[in-house]
């Protein structure tokens, strides 16, 4: 009998083959972990405390005497360059990368020694990719919290403005009290004093007495307009107690009409630029439902919501805005009266908002963001 040919055996590989096959393998799967190994150091710590290490097993891997890496400071100062090794003349370039953002890679090792085949430079490539994508992506972080930085600076710049600005209105109102307190004020009061004594000696049977009694009658009013508006520009609740505290005086003043008042306490402790425009618009929403919205109640609400804006709404059941300014007199103030509440409102980054109520009259509704430290949990 003849022997039989194994045609399996005839095609298989011999085992030199299958251990180059396994040796490939293996250097693969080295290699691989090499990449997950840079991109797992590059992710855990800064860039500029990772390069160092990449950069040592970087020269490991490639049988490198000397590398170096050149990337950009994140201060924008000189570019900072990293070195390991030393670099002797037999020495050639094994490997060399420059990715054009400013970030460069260069390995030096013996002209003689192992040789960079094209598997390893495409590992070399991949984990240079790797640290210019993380030194990219730090500089821009970088910048990003520089820029944010920038935007809280000039927030605070213009908070302060705002304040200078508020405040030196509100000491010209001040001044303007106290010059009306000690002057018209005291005239107004001078006079009706005068009048009522000339009609209290002239008795009753005189020619001139309802002359003068209408007169003294006018001078009484008069101190009294200028009592209450002395007290409208600077109200001293506004410094000793707070915007919610002030509104419910302004308020508890009205008569003729029926008042709610939902005034949250929290707003005493917003800054005192927000609650001086906050009562400013308050005033002029209230003034106006007084003088033209023959209103038979008024709502005045003043919040904060969980997002951290201030909230103000007026609301009543007069006759409406649109019915409110046929008279030309009254639309011209009207119009006033709205442009100072938006540019009150505007220097907060406010806005308002005016329009019918649900039953009729008027809706007046006013936002501005707080500062994030005075928001009340």
């Amino acid at each position: 009998m003849g022997l039989e040919h194994n045609s399996d055996t005839a095609h298989s590989p011999d085992v030199a083959e299958m251990r180059a096959l396994y040796r490939a393998a293996e250097a693969r799967a080295a290699r691989l972990r090499f990449i997950i190994e840079a991109r797992n150091l590059l992710d855990a710590q800064v860039f500029e405390t990772a390069a160092p290490e990449v950069l040592s097993r970087l020269s490991d891997f490639a049988g490198a005497s000397w590398a170096e890496l050149v990337f950009p400071s994140l201060d924008g100062a000189a570019p900072v360059r990293l070195t390991i090794g030393k670099q002797t003349e037999k020495d050639g370039i094994l490997f060399a990368s420059e990715d054009g953002s400013g970030l460069s890679l260069t390995l030096i090792g013996p002209s003689r020694g192992r040789t960079v085949d094209t598997d390893d430079r495409q590992t070399l490539e991949v984990v240079a990719g790797q640290l210019a994508d993380a030194c990219s992506l730090e500089r821009q972080a970088a910048e990003k919290q520089a820029l944010l930085g920038n935007l809280e600076r000039q927030r605070s710049e213009l908070a302060a403005l705002v304040g200078q600005l508020i405040q030196a209105q509100e000491q010209e109102r001040q001044r303007v009290a106290l010059d009306l307190h000690d002057g018209s004020a005291q005239l107004a009061a001078g006079l009706s004093y005068r009048l009522q004594d000339l009609a209290a000696r002239i008795g009753e049977t005189h020619a001139l007495k309802p002359e003068i009694d209408h007169l003294a009658a006018l001078a009484r009013h008069s101190v009294a307009d200028l009592r209450a508006a002395i007290a409208d520009l600077r109200p001293p609740e506004l410094d000793d107690l707070g915007v919610a505290a002030a509104l419910r005086t302004r308020l508890d003043a009205i008569d003729g009409m029926e008042v709610i008042a939902d005034l949250d306490a929290c707003a005493d402790r917003w800054p005192a630029s927000t609650g001086i425009i906050f009562y400013r618009v308050a005033q002029e929403a209230i003034t106006n439902v007084i003088k033209h919205a023959e209103a038979r109640w008024l709502i005045v609400r003043l919040f904060q919501d969980s997002a951290g804006q201030a909230h103000l709404e007026v609301i009543d059941d007069g006759k409406g805005i649109g019915e409110a300014r046929q008279s030309q007199n009254q639309g011209r103030g009207a119009r006033l009266g709205i442009l100072g509440m938006r540019e009150r409102l505007a220097l907060l980054g406010g806005r308002i908002e005016i329009g019918p109520g649900i039953s009729g009259g008027t809706c007046v509704r006013a936002f501005a963001p707080l500062p994030q430290e005075t928001i009340s949990a």
